[in-house]
């Protein structure tokens, strides 16, 4: 034993006159040492306050991994096998080979010309199609979510896009029927549009959503349409008043999915900044080096994704169904910096909070926007009905309350009642870009 002692001592004397003849190179290894201890302490706080942020999205039920998502669409009671038999309808019902319209036309997906044929080519095809909708209303389309990635090219939103496709089909359709008068044929199409609606509304995740507005302008745009070639006659005051009382559902619908939709991007966020080998890929970076760069600085972007979310649970959240009234629209305003997510450690270093959130405020106007779409179709239609039986336009909308509405819609932009005007007034027409004017009401 006093062997190994004097052994240990002579060890001890040998490092400690190397540290005296190397002082540089000790400087060196204990900073670099100290460093270490720093970096991987600091991103052990990160990461613990990471994971504190995503078990408070979790208790608002918000899932924050694929699984979650996965697993939310189980109970939801999405079906596959309809999934897979909607497909096959609409790829026999394509309209790819024919030539579309120009964009001065009215019609979305065939010219005026080719679609007669084309309808009469595909009627059983489009009979089946039109089947299946009728006899499945509350279908849920199943998403494939093994092996989903933020960055991946996802196969089911092929689904989506075939569901577009059937509305723009709808939309011509619609036009076509009430061309030929049977205005029978225009409410079957129009009705339907709403379901194929709702099935991109049950979506969940954003894209989804995003899908579900664009369905639901080309849905209301057929009777904006109608209306403005005089073709709402031929609809009777029952079909009219039906369709007005279903615009507050509609609105509803896409004020409750708005939330919803923002949650399932704040989980995909989350589940991206968890798993820093897809961090880049959701930075739209797919080619930056993930090695040491990413290592590095991966506290900090950990802490700005920290920042983002808390932002998006306790100020976007709240605000995602609400009207863009000048209030919400200068709550938001800061987002459009990119910076809110900013705080004393990540400086100028915020790419999740850059990424994320200058693109709420636009989400929540454009959302606020089929609002309006809604109200202003409700009001439209009630002053048909209101001049229908009583032989003349209202003067104030105050005249339809509470007879065809319960009260005067307000703008969502404004927070004010809509007005009414009319004579001879001009409007813009995006399909030519021209300043045009019409004889009737606005």
């Amino acid at each position: 034993m006093p062997a190994l002692a004097g052994g240990g001592n002579v060890k001890r004397r040998m490092i400690g006159n190397w540290m005296r003849r190397h002082p540089v190179t000790v400087g060196g290894l204990g900073f670099l040492a100290a460093v270490t201890l720093i970096f991987f302490g600091f991103d052990s706080y990160t990461r613990i306050r990471f994971y504190s942020e995503i078990r408070a999205l979790e208790r608002m039920g918000i899932p924050c991994d694929i699984e979650g998502f996965a697993e939310r669409q189980r109970s939801s009671g999405a079906s596959e096998e309809l999934t897979r038999e909607f497909q096959k309808l609409c790829d026999a019902i394509s309209t790819d080979g024919f030539p579309p319209p120009d964009n001065t036309s009215s019609m979305m997906l065939l010219t005026l010309e080719d679609l007669p044929a084309f309808l009469a080519e595909r009627a059983e095809k489009l009979r089946a199609a039109d089947r299946f909708l009728d006899e499945h209303p509350d279908w849920i389309v199943w998403r494939d979510f093994s092996g989903y990635s933020v960055s991946s090219s996802d196969a089911s939103v092929a689904e989506l896009l075939r569901i577009r496709a059937y509305v723009s089909l709808n939309h011509d359709r619609f036009f076509y029927a009430l061309l030929q008068d049977d205005p029978e044929e225009a409410i079957r199409n129009f009705d339907r549009s709403a379901i194929l609606r709702d099935y991109a509304l049950r979506d969940p995740l954003l894209y989804g959503y995003l899908l579900a507005r664009q369905l639901e302008r080309i849905r209301l745009d057929s009777l904006f349409d109608s209306a403005f070639g005089g073709k709402l006659e031929l609809f009777d005051s029952s079909t009219l008043k039906r369709w007005a009382d279903s615009m507050p559902e509609v609105e509803a619908a896409f004020r409750s999915g708005a939330r919803r939709a923002m949650e399932s991007d704040f989980g995909l966020c989350a589940d991206a900044l968890a798993h820093p080998q897809n961090l880049y890929s959701y930075l739209e970076d797919p080619d930056a080096d993930e090695s040491a760069f990413l290592t590095l600085l991966r506290p900090l972007v950990r802490l700005d994704g920290v920042a983002t979310l808390r932002v998006c649970r306790e100020t976007v959240l709240p605000l995602a169904a609400e009207d863009y009234t000048p209030e919400t629209a200068r709550k938001l305003a800061p987002f459009q910096a990119g910076a809110v997510g900013r705080g004393l450690w990540t400086g100028l270093f915020a790419p999740v909070s850059e990424t994320i959130l200058p693109s709420v405020p636009v989400q929540i106007q454009n959302t606020s926007v089929v609002y309006a779409r809604c109200r202003v179709l409700r009001t439209g239609l009630a002053v048909e009905l209101f001049s229908r039986k009583y032989g003349r336009l209202p003067e104030q909308l105050n005249e339809l309350v509470p007879e065809f509405l319960p009260a005067v819609p307000v703008n969502p932009f404004t927070g004010k009642p809509l007005q009414i005007e009319a004579g001879t007034l001009e409007y813009y027409r995006s399909l030519t870009e021209t300043i045009e004017t019409f004889k009737g009401y606005r």
